[in-house]
């Protein structure tokens, strides 16, 4: 223990003790204890300081801001709640805005050996950031068992991201059993914080044969819990699908397992209201894995109800698969599926690429 830490206990053994949860890797209770003394102390900066502190250590970024702006509403020029305030954007994965932040920081201080590191980071993450846009093509082709020839589907979409929000609009074209349908999407997602996140999507397919004449489909997922090097989300998507033969209505709840950012399971259930309104469940299990920064690997396996040919029907499946990021802006995806239903087994592969610019 510092001299300093010891020296506020003896003066102020509350603020000390938040102190020293904070230090300790106690986020939970650091943050407990600073919003306590937030509402004791208002004009106190670093209470306002520590607390912002607090909340990024829970990764709860957007709470961080709002107590380090009360921090620099108090005190402008407290240096410590400016570096903090621009690590903060910068841990979030905003660098551009952490770069702003900082900025005050560089014409005051650019000679504060802390204020050049944090400016270092800054640069190098701004290097890495890839671009608003993002583009995503893909090419799948399956063989039928029983001599019912093959399916195809290509897919493009194309997003963007503004800071918190993502828009993407995709066109899928897929072949089946002779017949083609272009199925068309716009999908809006929001991330809150870490912590939280939401989407919702409405597509349909102009003159349907087997795709949704209409589909609206959205989620949400939030964490819940972080124990060292293991995190734990818990979500749910659902939507409602118009198919030639009637509506199809679902909701997947959904479990994701963490463990150091490079390794998660998801555990999904399927629960669905078919077009003939009887009751199906099912399941999903995905492992991903990441080797290196640039070289993941995944699989899965699923026996789960699925109605993307315009009829309900069990599909047992297994899959594998690889991404590869040849540089920051652009990747390349493969993918084999296996899947077993009754009336045929189904072969696909598939290729993507994506690129940021």
């Amino acid at each position: 223990m510092s001299w300093a830490l010891v020296a506020i206990q003896l003066v102020d053994p509350t603020f000390a003790a938040a102190v020293e949860a904070r230090t300790s890797g106690r986020a939970a209770e650091a943050v407990a204890a600073f919003e306590r003394l937030s509402r004791e102390r208002p004009g106190d900066a670093d209470v306002w300081l520590n607390l912002g502190l607090a909340y990024m250590a829970d990764h709860r970024f957007a709470e961080a801001d709002r107590a380090l702006e009360a921090a620099l509403t108090l005190a402008p020029d407290y240096k410590d709640a400016r570096l903090a305030y621009a690590r903060a954007a910068l841990f979030d994965g905003r660098p551009a805005v952490a770069d702003r932040r900082l900025a005050p920081l560089l014409a005051t201080h650019g000679d504060d050996p802390e204020v050049r590191a944090l400016h270092q980071q800054v640069k190098a993450a701004r290097l890495d950031e890839p671009g608003a846009w993002r583009l995503d093509l893909s090419h799948a082709r399956s063989e039928l068992t029983g001599g019912l020839g093959h399916w195809s589907s290509t897919i493009a979409s194309l997003g963007r991201r503004e800071g918190r929000d993502t828009g993407v609009v995709s066109i899928d074209r897929a072949e089946r059993f002779g017949r083609e349908d272009v199925y068309v999407e716009a999908l809006g997602a929001r991330r809150f914080s870490t912590n939280r996140d939401a989407w919702i999507a409405l597509g349909g397919t102009p003159d349907a044969d087997y795709r949704p004449k209409v589909a609206l489909r959205g989620g949400g997922s939030a964490r819940v819990d972080a124990n060292g090097a293991w995190t734990v989300r818990l979500g749910v998507d659902g939507g409602w699908a118009r198919y030639a033969v009637g509506d199809v209505r679902g909701a997947q709840p959904y479990a994701v397992l963490g463990w150091k950012e490079r390794a998660t399971v998801t555990a999904r259930t399927f629960l669905t209201l078919d077009e003939q309104d009887a009751f199906r469940t099912g399941y999903a299990v995905r492992g991903d894995w990441s080797l290196r920064d640039d070289l993941r690997i995944s699989a899965g396996w699923a026996d789960a109800p699925e109605s993307s040919s315009g009829r309900t029907v069990t599909v047992r499946a297994a899959s594998v698969g690889a991404a590869i990021d040849l540089n920051s802006a652009l990747g390349v995806q493969f993918s084999f599926t296996h899947e077993m239903r009754d009336a045929y087994d189904r072969d696909e592969m598939a290729v993507a690429l994506t690129t940021r610019f």
